[in-house]
């Protein structure tokens, strides 16, 4: 499956009964967060807490490479 096929499958599933998960830190309210997701075989789904239908499909090496990024403080996704 090429990148652009795992992104779109990703989009495609149905996440009905999706485990969207979100850090203890987005704050009191629930409301202003990131959930992610994480799609089995294909790679995650990132949302906003408010604008659920608006989702970020991510491979499994995006996704890894994303989270590196923060954890190591890159300037441009932490604040």
């Amino acid at each position: 499956m090429t990148k652009e096929e795992t992104l779109k499958a990703l989009l495609a599933a149905d996440l009905t009964d999706a485990r969207w998960t979100k850090s203890s830190f987005s704050g009191g309210t629930g409301q202003d967060c990131l959930e992610a997701t994480r799609v089995d075989g294909l790679g995650w789904v990132l949302r906003h807490s408010i604008l659920t239908d608006h989702m970020i499909p991510l491979t499994e090496g995006e996704y890894a490479a994303y989270c590196s990024g923060v954890k190591a403080d890159e300037p441009g996704l932490v604040p």
